[in-house]
């Protein structure tokens, strides 16, 4: 029979068993669980052709440009960028958007303004523009503040307002939009498409703008998250007519954190199946963190932000991501430039070691709680980005990639950027190294 007491030497000394338990996980904590991580790089998916941003503040103030985005620009040096274009001006009637009076608007020239500086100051090679709102007169309800639906009657003055804007740019600031969309039209914030009301509207603006010679395509999609995308892009491609005016698939990463990863897969798949990269325009996993006051100033938020970017490049396979965003909305940065926020250095993993031509292999964790990532970088050397999302250190033992490490960076909530790590030990051609607890880790190989 267990009494529940210990006895030493003859004397009886109380020592509850619940109070030896918490003992014996406290020694366990010391020594890191062992989890196994396993690189097939022979097993090769997609490349990451870039990641970039969105500068979107022309639709949430009265300027296209701010402090913080002129420095994400100088930093990261993003080859792809979503940029707003207001078409509800603030105070304006609809008489402004006649006769061209649309293209100067402050706001208006602001942005194109911005477009010419991110491409010659900041080398941008690749050019996305989304809409969010419309003028009241296009708009069928206007008392809608959202799903907001677009008079069918409309869709010309609404396509010759986009066409002068697209050849402005490309005529006066030497700037191609690359590609268009309705902000997630699925969902209706604010305007809203369905379906058939998207091929109805490209049918018309596809060829509109091919006559005017543009190339503007149409993002696949651009879908306010990652459930229901495949859906409402497979009803898209219900006509054939349309398909030389789509480009990428894509979609918003929010609300995304607790279906499966399978729903990822599934895009990934979709987009295999009709050679389409896959972009996620919007990355992020809570669309309303902004009711939050400092939410994104959290390493919660920066931990959270991490995990939702591997799964959208591992289980998605994206190519193209647009953080959400590179300005002073959901910002990684003050105002003033002073402080940069975890989710700062969070994003550094990405930029600095999964970019342009990055080529992503397969990788296998041990542990659902220890994410493994990795990539050939285009110029040599493999990379390995692992995320632990467990309270407690574990002992990460690499196989599959090489002992040859020459850089580890790890960002944790104490230490924001740590390039002082080594490893372990390297023996049969495993490599050996703790991760510590709640940590984004980036290794290097030769």
């Amino acid at each position: 029979m267990i009494s529940g007491t210990i006895f030493y030497t003859g004397q009886k000394r109380g020592y509850p068993l619940f109070q030896i338990f918490i003992f014996l996980i406290s020694v366990g904590q010391i020594y890191a669980q062992e989890v196994s991580i396993r690189v097939f790089p022979e097993i090769r998916q997609q490349t990451i052709r870039s990641i970039g941003g969105n500068y979107c503040q022309a639709n949430y103030t009265n300027h296209a440009w701010d402090a913080i985005g002129e420095a994400t620009l100088k930093e990261f040096r993003p080859s792809h960028v979503r940029v707003a274009l207001p078409m509800k001006l603030k105070d304006k009637q609809f008489i402004e958007y006649q006769k061209n009076n649309y293209l100067k608007q402050p706001l208006v020239i602001e942005v194109l303004e911005t477009l010419k500086r991110m491409k010659g100051e900041f080398g941008v090679t690749n050019f996305t523009i989304s809409v969010w709102d419309l003028p009241d007169e296009w708009i069928q309800d206007p008392s809608k503040k959202a799903q907001r639906v677009v008079k069918p009657d409309a869709y010309p003055e609404v396509i010759e307002a986009l066409v002068s804007f697209f050849l402005e740019a490309k005529n006066d600031y030497g700037v191609e939009v690359d590609y268009f969309s309705f902000n997630e039209s699925d969902g209706g914030y604010q305007v809203k498409f369905t379906p058939s009301e998207t091929i109805a509207f490209i049918t018309l603006a596809g060829k509109r703008f091919r006559e005017s010679g543009l190339k503007t395509k149409f993002l696949w999609a651009d879908t306010a998250q990652t459930k229901g995308t495949v859906e409402f892009a497979t009803l898209i491609k219900a006509d054939t007519t349309i398909w030389k005016y789509l480009g990428p698939l894509c979609f918003h990463s929010w609300w995304s954190e607790k279906i499966p990863d399978s729903e990822f897969e599934r895009i990934a798949g979709l987009a295999k199946a009709w050679s389409k990269e896959v972009w996620c325009s919007e990355l992020g996993f809570d669309a309303m963190a902004w009711k939050v006051k400092d939410m994104n100033k959290s390493w919660d938020y920066a931990l959270r932000f991490a995990k939702i970017s591997h799964r959208m490049l591992k289980y998605a396979r994206v190519e193209v991501s647009l953080y959400w965003t590179w300005q002073n909305n959901y910002t990684i940065m003050s105002a003033d430039l002073n402080e940069k926020y975890p989710s700062y250095y969070v994003t550094r993993h990405q930029v600095d070691y999964l970019n342009r031509g990055t080529q992503v292999v397969q990788s296998v964790s041990s542990d659902a709680d220890v994410l493994a990532l990795a990539a050939i970088r285009p110029g040599g050397g493999t990379i390995l980005q692992a995320i632990n999302l467990k309270k407690n250190p574990v002992k990460a033992i690499i196989s599959g990639i090489g002992t040859g490490m020459v850089e580890i960076v790890s960002t944790t909530e104490k230490n924001l950027w740590n390039t002082s790590l080594k490893p372990d030990k390297t023996r049969n051609g495993k490599v050996t190294i703790q991760l510590e607890a709640e940590s984004v880790n980036t290794l290097v190989f030769q």
